[in-house]
């Protein structure tokens, strides 16, 4: 008996590793760029006032948002923002310091102020970093056809404080004086967690931030471009991956995003629990739930034959009484049908009509008077 019990308990755990190590190579980073979440740095962006605020929540350890370790040496990359402008278009390059002479642009975020009291902007992954050129926008959720489908929508930035900052007459363009030798006071460099606790921070707000597979603001790449910066430490340590990204995922990150949430029971599950009470509704990739109500198919009425048709009467086939004629078109007098002129008699029913006398009945009766 114990050695039966023995047996079983070594078996229970032979199962359970197996399955912690199927389920430990699935929640692993496939590229760089799953450890610095795109949706987290717009919410942080949102909740900025200023694009110095905006870096410090990037580099503060309880923001959780950036999880970048490009040069291997055990501690988090600081992430500086360099900001551009040409008229109402500005761009907010997020960068990561990598050694004393190279940096690696992880993001760019593009704004763009139009008309009527409006704004829009992206943020657009480096390609060296998230394997392809990856563009994610701010939306908000509408029902459409009585709620069976749900649309997302591009979310007017303007309210958003920052927006209003940098389109304000006394502000400046923002560039980090920060560098490698160069470390602002506040900041001390942590390590980085396991991916999947990093990974399941962020996955709720996919509903809030949807991807776009081509930029609002055109002008901006023009503005960026130019000032492109990329590291050789990165690409020789991330090429293989990058390579291998590329090919797995031939519809880019929307496809790696939407295969990772469907794979991601616990938000799946409508009773999982998620930070904020967000739970995740896939709105770009996973088809919109439909009602399906019963519907009654019509019925179906048999089609005759030609040849069924050819022997039915005519009164059956047209629903007409049909009168045979004499072949010159004309309906003897003697199969005329006899018609019976009706008037009503006003009380919903018709009486039949009187005879009319004849000239011999005339005559006879005006001797008689």
């Amino acid at each position: 008996m114990k050695n039966s019990g023995l047996k079983w308990l070594l078996g229970a755990v032979l199962m359970a590793s197996s399955a912690l190590v199927a389920f430990g190579q699935q929640y692993e980073a496939e590229v760089p760029g799953d450890n610095f979440s795109l949706e987290g740095a717009l919410e942080l962006f949102r909740k900025s006032s200023t694009p110095e605020e905006f870096e410090r929540l990037l580099n503060t350890p309880d923001s959780k948002v950036n999880n970048l370790d490009l040069n291997g040496d055990g501690y988090i990359d600081y992430i500086r923002v360099l900001s551009r402008q040409d008229k109402n278009v500005h761009i907010f390059v997020l960068q990561a310091v990598i050694s004393e002479t190279e940096e690696q642009d992880i993001a760019v975020i593009s704004l763009e102020k139009l008309a009527n009291g409006k704004a829009i902007l992206q943020i657009t992954g480096d390609e060296d970093i998230y394997g392809v050129t990856t563009i994610i926008e701010p939306t908000r959720e509408v029902r459409t056809y009585a709620g069976t489908y749900a649309t997302p929508v591009v979310v007017n930035v303007w309210s958003w404080p920052i927006v209003q900052y940098v389109y304000g007459p006394h502000y400046t363009v923002w560039v980090s004086h920060w560098g490698w030798h160069r470390r602002p006071h506040w900041w001390r460099p942590w390590r980085p967690i396991y991916y999947y606790d990093y990974y399941s921070y962020w996955i709720p707000y996919y509903r809030y931030y949807s991807v776009c597979p081509t930029p609002r603001i055109v002008y901006a790449h023009t503005i960026y471009h130019p000032h492109r910066r990329t590291s050789v430490i990165v690409h020789r340590r991330y090429n293989t991956q990058i390579v291998h990204y590329r090919s797995k995922y031939p519809g880019g990150y929307a496809d790696y995003r939407n295969g990772r949430t469907r794979n991601d029971n616990r938000y799946s599950n409508p009773s999982g629990n998620v930070d904020n009470g967000r739970r995740r509704t896939d709105l770009q990739s996973t088809p919109s739930r439909e009602v399906r109500t019963s519907v009654t198919p019509a019925r179906q009425v048999p089609q005759r034959s030609l040849s069924e048709q050819r022997n039915v009467p005519d009164r059956v086939r047209t629903g007409r009484v049909l009168t045979p004629d004499d072949g010159n078109g004309r309906t003897p007098q003697s199969q005329s049908p006899t018609l019976n002129r009706e008037q009503p008699d006003g009380f919903g029913q018709r009486a039949p009509e009187k005879p009319r006398p004849s000239n011999t009945q005339r005559t006879q009766t005006r001797r008689a008077l």
